[in-house]
């Protein structure tokens, strides 16, 4: 893959509407490659509707939340280093994701979980 890349890896990146950052051919002859291509329309992100977080383990205040938004954190923190090659391919506010995870994850830090403000 020396001089350029390969028709079919060209066309694959020109189909998609992405660009090809890196490639590589490997020394058993396969080949390797990093595109990065814009997300489809119909991607989940651009998704309207409700903004309540699932909050599947719901458990609003107290000594066990912290223990498990720890938890969570350090894992977040894991998967975004991974994900963004130690923070060599930056594209996103990493801190503002986590803690949006934890609310997703936990719900609001309130009471109860819930966004509104309890009587």
């Amino acid at each position: 893959m020396s001089s350029g890349q390969p028709p079919v890896l060209q066309a694959l990146a020109e189909q998609l509407g992405g660009k090809i950052e890196w490639a590589a051919e490997l020394p058993d002859g396969s080949g390797a490659a990093i595109m990065s291509m814009p997300l489809p329309k119909d991607h989940w992100i651009y998704a309207e509707g409700d903004n309540e977080p699932p909050a599947p383990w719901r458990i609003g205040c107290g000594v066990e939340r912290k223990k498990m938004a720890d938890e969570i954190r350090a894992a977040a923190k894991f998967a975004i280093r991974a994900c963004t090659m130690h923070g060599k391919e930056m594209d996103f506010d990493p801190d503002a994701m986590v803690q949006t995870l934890i609310v997703g994850l936990l719900g609001y830090w309130t009471e109860d979980g819930f966004s509104h403000v309890m009587p």
